[in-house]
C-alpha cells in the first residue's frame, strides 16, 4: 500500500485519490451538455428559454441544498451525505436516457440539483479534514484542476456524441459512478487498517477541533471577508458565460470560435490548479493579489481589443487568475473553521456564495447598464467587470496582511492538533503532540494526552521514554500526566519505548523495540519548535477556561438577580394578602354582632 504525506502523517494514495474523485463531479451538472442544448431544441420543438432551464435550474436547486449539507453534515454522517448525493446523481444520469420529453427533461435536471447540492461541499472540506498544511494547499489545487479538467473532457465528449445520438450525450452524467465506488477508501476505518504501528486515538465524538488558529468573532469576520471576495470574483470572472458568444458574433466571429475561447478559460484554470504550488513558490504571499490583478486586466483586454487572438489571450488569462484564487480560497477556509463539522458549513456558505453571483450575473449587469451610457455596446459587460474586479484587486492589495489573501501563509501550531483520522506509519520518527479538541460552546475536556508532557532531550516529543510507564491502563490519559508520576516497568529492556494502543477499547501500553536516538541539531529544533507550539497551545486552553469560567459567573450574577426579583415578587404578594385580610376578619364581626341583635331583638318580642 503506497502512501502520501498528509502534512499530519500518512494517508493511503488510495484515499487520497478516492478524495480527489469527488471533485471530477462538482462542474457538470447544466455545464456539461451546454453543445446539446440546440438540438434539444429542435428535437422536442421547445423554446430557447425552455431548453436553456437545462442549465439553469441545476444550479439554482443546487444553493439551498448546498446550504442544508453545511448545516446537516457532521464526521460521522458526512459519507453516508456524500453516498446519497452521488447516487442521486448517477440514478438522474441514467433517468436521462428514457425521458421522451422537454418537461421530463427539466424535472430531472432539478433532482440532478439536488444530488450534487449534497455533494460539492464535501469535495473540498473532505481535504481540509484530512491534509493540512503545504499538502492541503497542494491537494486543493488538484481538486479546482480535476474539476476543470472534467469539464472540458464533458463539453468535447457532448459536442461530439449529439449530433449522433442526443441520448448518448448525458452519459456525461455518469462520472458521479467514479467516486461512489471509491466511497469506502475515505472510511476512517479502512485508512486505519492500513496502519502497521497503532495510533493514538481521541476517543470522543467530542474530538471535533482540529484547528486553535481562530474562533468566535475573528472566524466570522474572515468568513464574512472570504465570502464578499470569492463572489465578487465569481460575478467578475464568470460574466464570459454569458455574454462572450453574444460579443464574439457581434464582431463578426462563429461559433467555433467561441468555443475555442470558452475551453481556453477552463484549461487555463485546469492549469493553475495543478501547479498551483509551482505558482505560490514563485510569487509568494502576493500570488492572490496577483491573480486579481490578472482577472482584471483580462477583463479590460477583452472589452477594448477586439480579435480572435485577444479573445483567446484573454479568456486564457482570465482562466488563469481565477484558477489560482479560487483553491487559495478554499485553503484559507479550512483554517479559519474552528471544527470539522464547521469547515463542511463554511465551504457550503463559500460554495453558495460563488452560485448565486452565478445567478446574478445578468441582472447586475443590466443594473448598472441602466445607469451608464454605452450600455448597449456588446463589449459592455466586460468593461463594466473589469472596473469592479479592478477596485478589488486594489482592496486586496491594501488588505495584504489579512490572513485571508496571504497565499502560502500557514497560522502558527499549524498540525501540533492531532485528528482523529490522522495516519502513523513505521516511517514516523515522532508522534505529533495530541491535545484533545474542544467546542467553544461546550465545556472544556479535562483530558489531554499524558504524551504532551517533557521528554528528556534527545527524545523525540510524544515517545514516553523506558524509563516510566502508568500505573493503570487509564492512567495513560490524564489532565495534568507527567513522568514523575509514571512507575517503572518490569520487565523492558533498555532499547524499548511505550505507546499508546488504541486497539483496544480502553488505552493500553504496547512496547515497541527501537534502536536509541541520537540527538540532532534538526531533532532538537524539531522539539524547540514542537515545545513552543505545545506552550501556545497550552496558553489558549488557558484562555478559554477563563473566559468560560467568566461567561458561568455572569450566568451566576444573572441567576442570583433573577432570584431577587422573584423574592421581592413574593414579598409584595405577601403585603397585598395582608391588605385584603382585614376586611374580611371585619365583615365577619360585623355579620356576628347583627345576627347576635336579632337574636336579642327575637327573644325580647317572644317575651312580650
Amino acid at each position: 500500500m503506497k502512501f502520501i504525506d498528509s502534512g499530519e502523517g500518512k494517508v493511503p494514495l488510495l484515499s487520497a485519490l478516492a478524495i480527489l474523485a469527488i471533485s471530477l463531479t462538482v462542474n457538470l451538472p447544466g455545464l456539461a451538455i451546454s453543445p446539446v442544448l440546440g438540438r434539444l431544441k429542435d428535437v422536442f420543438h421547445s423554446t430557447a428559454i425552455e431548453a436553456q432551464l437545462l442549465n439553469v435550474l441545476p444550479n439554482l436547486l443546487t444553493i439551498p441544498f448546498i446550504l442544508g449539507a453545511g448545516k446537516i453534515c457532521t464526521p460521522k454522517n458526512q459519507l453516508t451525505v456524500l453516498s446519497i448525493g452521488l447516487a442521486i446523481f448517477t440514478a438522474t444520469g441514467i433517468a436521462y436516457f428514457f425521458a421522451k420529453s422537454m418537461i421530463v427533461l427539466i424535472i430531472l435536471s432539478c433532482i440532478l440539483g439536488v444530488g450534487i447540492g449534497l455533494v460539492i461541499p464535501l469535495a473540498a472540506s473532505l481535504i481540509s479534514q484530512n491534509f493540512s498544511g503545504k499538502p492541503r494547499g497542494m491537494m486543493l489545487g488538484v481538486k479546482s484542476g480535476l474539476s476543470n479538467l472534467s469539464l472540458i473532457i464533458a463539453t468535447l465528449y457532448v459536442g461530439w456524441i449529439a449530433t449522433r445520438n442526443w441520448h448518448w450525450a448525458f452519459a456525461a452524467y455518469f462520472i458521479p459512478v467514479i467516486p461512489l465506488v471509491m466511497v469506502p477508501f475515505i472510511k476512517s476505518k479502512f485508512i486505519n487498517q492500513q496502519r502497521e504501528v497503532p495510533q493514538i486515538t481521541l476517543s470522543s465524538s467530542d474530538v471535533e477541533s482540529q484547528n486553535f488558529h481562530f474562533r468566535g468573532k475573528e472566524a466570522k469576520n474572515m468568513l464574512w471577508f472570504a465570502l464578499i471576495i470569492y463572489f465578487i470574483l465569481s460575478y467578475g470572472a464568470l460574466v464570459f458565460s454569458y455574454y462572450l458568444p453574444f460579443t464574439m458574433e457581434a464582431y463578426g466571429m462563429s461559433t467555433g470560435h467561441v468555443g475555442v475561447a470558452t475551453s481556453m478559460f477552463y484549461l487555463a484554470a485546469t492549469l493553475a490548479g495543478f501547479g498551483l504550488s509551482k505558482v505560490i513558490k514563485a510569487t509568494g504571499i502576493w500570488t492572490f493579489q496577483l491573480g486579481m490583478i490578472v482577472v482584471a486586466l483580462s477583463l479590460l483586454g477583452v472589452g477594448f481589443i477586439h480579435s480572435f487572438a485577444s479573445y483567446i489571450i484573454g479568456t486564457f488569462m482570465l482562466g488563469l487568475g481565477y484558477g489560482v484564487i479560487q483553491p487559495i480560497l478554499y485553503d484559507k477556509t479550512s483554517y479559519f473553521a474552528p471544527t470539522d463539522a464547521k469547515a463542511t458549513e463554511y465551504f457550503a456558505l463559500l460554495l453558495t456564495s460563488s452560485y448565486v453571483a452565478l445567478s446574478c450575473i445578468p441582472f447586475i449587469v443590466e443594473f448598472f447598464g441602466t445607469f451608464i451610457k454605452g450600455n448597449t455596446d456588446p463589449s459592455f459587460p466586460f468593461i463594466l467587470n473589469g472596473v469592479i474586479m479592478s477596485i478589488m484587486a486594489i482592496v486586496v492589495v491594501v488588505k495584504h496582511k489579512n490572513f485571508v489573501v496571504q497565499a502560502g501563509v500557514i497560522p502558527q501550531g499549524e498540525g501540533i492538533v492531532k485528528q482523529p483520522s490522522s495516519v502513523l506509519t513505521p516511517g514516523d520518527r515522532y508522534v505529533k503532540s495530541a491535545i484533545v479538541g474542544t467546542r467553544q460552546d461546550a465545556a472544556l475536556s479535562n483530558e489531554s494526552i499524558a504524551l504532551e508532557s517533557e521528554a528528556p532531550v534527545g527524545v523525540p516529543m510524544g515517545i514516553i521514554p523506558n524509563t516510566a510507564t502508568p500505573t493503570t491502563p487509564s492512567a495513560a490519559i490524564t489532565s495534568s500526566a507527567t513522568p514523575s508520576h509514571l512507575s517503572p516497568s518490569p520487565g523492558t529492556s533498555a532499547n524499548e519505548e511505550h505507546v499508546v494502543s488504541a486497539t483496544s477499547p480502553e488505552p493500553v501500553i504496547e512496547t515497541i523495540s527501537t534502536a536509541p536516538i541520537t540527538p540532532t541539531s534538526e531533532s532538537a529544533k524539531i522539539m524547540q519548535a514542537a515545545e513552543a507550539s505545545l506552550a501556545d497551545a497550552k496558553d489558549s486552553l488557558q484562555k478559554m477556561r477563563k473566559q468560560q469560567a467568566e461567561l458561568l459567573k455572569a450566568q451566576a450574577q444573572q441567576l442570583e438577580d433573577k432570584a431577587q426579583e422573584l423574592h421581592e415578587d413574593a414579598l409584595q404578594l405577601l403585603d397585598e394578602a395582608e391588605a385584603l385580610d382585614p376586611p374580611s376578619q371585619n365583615s365577619s364581626i360585623t355579620s356576628n354582632n347583627s345576627i347576635s341583635n336579632n337574636s336579642t331583638t327575637n327573644n325580647s318580642t317572644t317575651n312580650k
